[in-house]
């Protein structure tokens, strides 16, 4: 289900409901898309969202590029002989106690899996005696930041809403940046869809209620 058919489908219960205010498409979104963050966030601890494929976007060719160690802002890579990061922003990912939703990443052939890590457990990894430093990554600000590797680019599976970016960062040949974010999939597990709804349904109804109706509303509503 796009965007667009899910927002149409809330704002038609939310106006038999309330028939004399206005509502943006964009500020339901908003709220849609936070009800079903914080449902995903819960399903991502109990690791069960990972048996369901659909909900993953796909960046085919996630570029990286080669950074000073010494002005590295992660104090703990700064020992390394080499740290890549990637160049663009990340789409907005989803956290939990066991990290980002980031599902898999791996060469570009998909030969190698690469593994997080953490900048403690870098520098526990780092103190053992052995030779083999394997690759891992670690996510701060939306970057992931590479170790013990000089490799340009991965191949990435996330889970966000928001779908437009992540077609923006995978794959610049068919993106197009005037496309309403609305004509894109709304990412989301088909258990949570109709829990998220309600919940979306019944905070805006919270409200709407308390607010005066606007007189001279925008009713654009496509703007987003």
């Amino acid at each position: 289900m796009s965007k667009k058919e899910i927002v149409s489908r809330i704002l038609t219960e939310l106006r038999q409901k309330v028939k004399d205010r206005w509502m943006s498409k964009r500020f339901v979104l908003h709220i849609l898309e936070q009800k079903m963050t914080f449902f995903l966030s819960q399903k991502l601890r109990d690791r069960t969202l990972y048996r369901e494929s659909n909900l993953f976007s796909v960046i085919n060719c996630y570029e990286l590029e080669k950074i000073d160690t010494v002005s590295c802002d992660i104090i703990e890579f700064k020992t390394c002989d080499v740290v890549m990061k990637g160049k663009e922003k990340l789409p907005e990912l989803i956290f939990s106690r066991y990290g980002s939703s980031v599902r898999y990443v791996a060469t570009l052939d998909q030969s190698e899996r690469i593994y997080p890590t953490t900048p403690t457990d870098f520098i526990r990894n780092k103190d053992r005696k052995s030779n083999h430093k394997p690759i891992s990554f670690y996510i701060r600000d939306g970057y992931p930041y590479f170790v013990n590797t000089e490799i340009e680019a991965v191949f990435l599976e996330i889970l966000t809403l928001d779908t437009k970016r992540a077609q923006e960062v995978g794959d610049n040949s068919n993106f197009n940046a005037c496309e309403s974010a609305l004509s894109y999939d709304f990412i989301g597990s088909d258990k949570l869809q109709e829990l998220v709804v309600q919940e979306t349904i019944k905070e805006i109804m919270g409200t709407y209620m308390q607010i005066q109706p606007d007189e001279n509303p925008d009713s654009n509503e496509n703007s987003i």
